[in-house]
């Protein structure tokens, strides 16, 4: 009957580093609760109110947080019980029907022998249920509430405060929060190992994990925030009581104030490029940055001229926290007391494309570092994750999908990224100093696959898409503009025919420009001289016949092309003049048998071992002369 996936071990992992979490954060409450009434007991005015407020937040929220890891616990001391119960079920199933098949066997030969006394007949044991102990279900959802640290409207007001036991507050909490921090990361480890090697449980709305780092994060805030204070007080020259003008102009975060100039109207990437530099902020800043208000986080993300890895630790910061929010409110459906704004639900119904965007990110960190370049408001959601380091790579290659695309497929965009990645890396002359990056761009809205809408045959979707693709590369030009690397770009499909529009955008020029599988180039690109690259290359299978064959090679490509109304260009036509490379397999590597990047059985345009991903890293890394037809 073979073995369910449960393993016991790492079950008894989440156990410990549960009990040991939730037993951590019960022992803080006496020493945080005296910390918050020392720092009190000379705190009036609106900004001692702020704290009260934080202060009970905390306090509520690290409560719920222990009674989330408690509940934890149970249920998976249930789904270990339920787990041995199943396999006692099974491994007795099992040998119910060996002994039922031997005594069969035993009969079978007793009638055949004649000259042989029948032995007495053996009591036939009950036969084990057959019915499946139905896997029960975990479902630990936590996320902490953000917490108010402005004066709100103070006025002429004025504030008191004594800064030394402020500060002691702050020296309190962040020792608190560092064992904290300890558990929260055993926790993590042992609840991934859980969830890979115990996959026979269902999980459901497990937030705990992010929502743990979230009430951290809010933690550390606070104790910034008290800080700042306490600098306002000491500032003044002594304690006693302080306008709370005067306040309001210490706590105001200069990191904000920074980086919300860089949105201002009109800016060009080159512009917002050259002021970040006035910043003076490193990589190491990037904790800092993930600390600030969503709303900046959002804008920030998308910013074309800010560097990569500041994009991808805010794109990643809210990405966590519409997770959260999302799986909050899916907790909540139904409860009078909760009330959440229309960003939630709509996060809500995004959720899987949410988290398909999270689980490409790849946060092992493993075969090149994951960077979230962007993560648009748009429902779903548009992303682009990059494979290498943006801010670092000589040559960077664009990676733009096809039809049906979206970033509720993510995970599998970026793993087709993946194989180019790892081939260019195959691809690339021992030596020659380069590094690569690829971007898996899901950064337009492609159209529905036919039948669904007919849209594909248009260029609506495309010229859109184009417009979003020029606007990227124009950003790395201006955020790469003191070393600029070598810029490819990938189409797939009608990824080919969003990439061409990009490609003919005045102020756009790439040094290659790869199509593969392509839908069609627009009848307005009369040839590969009036795309913006310095190389044009063309990749296609054989077109099936019919196309309903299975694994006979591209059934899709040539009806794209030939139903559309505007882009019937074949790039690997000899008159378009780009040069052509083979997909239909040599001798060791793979001929191409489907229209996707990806299929089960490896017969994809980038799937490993195929003639078509080895010509693809040839294209992309400068060196058509290795190209095979």
């Amino acid at each position: 009957m073979g073995k369910i996936e449960f393993d016991a071990a790492a079950a008894s992992a989440v156990i410990r580093a549960a009990t040991s979490a939730e037993d951590e954060l019960r022992a803080q409450s006496g020493t945080r609760r005296s910390a918050v009434e020392d720092a009190a007991a000379d705190f009036a005015g609106v900004y001692a109110d702020r704290f009260t407020e934080s202060a009970s937040a905390e306090s509520a929220d690290r409560g719920k947080l222990a009674s989330v890891l408690n509940d934890l616990v149970g249920q998976i001391r249930e789904a270990e019980s339920a787990a041995q119960a199943e396999q006692e079920r099974l491994d007795a199933l099992e040998a119910w029907n060996d002994a039922e098949r031997e005594r069969q066997r035993v009969a079978a030969m007793s009638l055949l022998d004649t000259t042989t006394t029948l032995p007495p007949a053996a009591i036939r044991a009950p036969k084990p249920s057959e019915v499946a102990i139905r896997p029960p279900t975990i479902h630990a959802a936590f996320a902490p509430r953000e917490r108010t640290r402005s004066g709100g409207g103070t006025g002429n007001g004025r504030s008191s405060a004594d800064p030394a036991r402020l500060r002691e507050f702050s020296t309190v909490s962040r020792a608190k929060d560092a064992a904290a921090e300890g558990k929260a990361a055993t926790l993590a480890s042992a609840w991934a190992a859980f969830t890979v090697s115990c996959s026979w449980v269902q999980i459901d709305g497990c937030t705990f994990v992010t929502g743990f780092d979230r009430f951290l994060v809010e933690n550390r805030a606070d104790a910034a925030w008290i800080d700042r204070i306490a600098d306002a007080f000491e500032q003044a020259g002594s304690g006693g009581s302080l306008a709370n003008a005067r306040i309001d102009k210490v706590i105001d975060n200069e990191l904000v104030r920074g980086v919300q100039r860089l949105f201002a109207d009109g800016m060009s990437p080159t512009e917002v490029a050259a002021m970040w530099s006035d910043l003076g902020l490193t990589r190491e800043d990037a904790a800092e940055l993930a600390l600030l208000p969503t709303s900046v986080l959002t804008a920030l993300g998308n910013l074309e001229g800010a560097p990569y890895w500041a994009r991808g630790a805010a794109n990643v910061a809210v990405l966590d926290r519409r997770i959260a929010s999302a799986k909050q409110f899916l907790d909540d459906i139904g409860r009078p007391d909760r009330v959440y704004s229309a960003e939630a639900r709509e996060d809500a119904a995004d959720l899987s494309a949410l988290e398909s965007i999270k689980s490409s990110l790849n946060p092992n960190g493993r075969n090149g570092t994951r960077t979230l370049t962007m993560l648009s408001t748009d429902h779903p959601p548009l992303a682009a994750v990059s494979i290498g380091d943006l801010d670092e790579a000589t040559n960077v290659t664009w990676a733009v999908p096809g039809m049906g695309s979206s970033t509720g497929s993510m995970t599998d965009w970026t793993s087709a990224a993946q194989n180019v990645y790892g081939e260019q890396a195959k691809a690339t002359p021992s030596g020659r100093g380069s590094t690569n990056a690829i971007v898996a761009w899901m950064g337009y809205e492609a159209p529905p696959v036919p039948p669904a809408s007919f849209t594909v045959f248009g260029s609506n979707y495309a010229t859109a898409g184009g417009e979003k693709l020029a606007d990227s590369i124009k950003g790395l030009d201006a955020t790469r503009a003191g070393g600029m690397p070598t810029v490819n770009v990938l189409g797939h499909s009608y990824g080919t025919t969003t990439a061409s529009y990009a490609l003919t955008t005045e102020g756009v020029h790439v040094d290659s420009f790869t199509a593969i599988a392509s839908a069609g180039i627009p009848d307005s690109i009369h040839g590969a001289d009036d795309i913006h690259a310095d190389r044009v290359y063309a990749g296609q299978a054989e077109v099936a016949k019919p196309i309903i064959e299975h694994w006979g090679g591209d059934e899709w490509a040539a009806v794209g092309r030939g139903l559309s109304s505007d882009h019937h260009q074949d790039p690997t036509a000899p008159e378009f003049g780009a040069t052509s490379f083979g997909a239909d397999g040599v001798p060791g590597l793979k001929p191409v048998r489907d229209h996707g990047v990806h299929t089960w059985y490896g017969g994809g345009y980038l799937d490993k071992d195929t003639q078509s991903l080895q010509n693809v890293a040839y294209a992309t890394t400068g060196q058509p002369e290795r190209l095979t037809k």
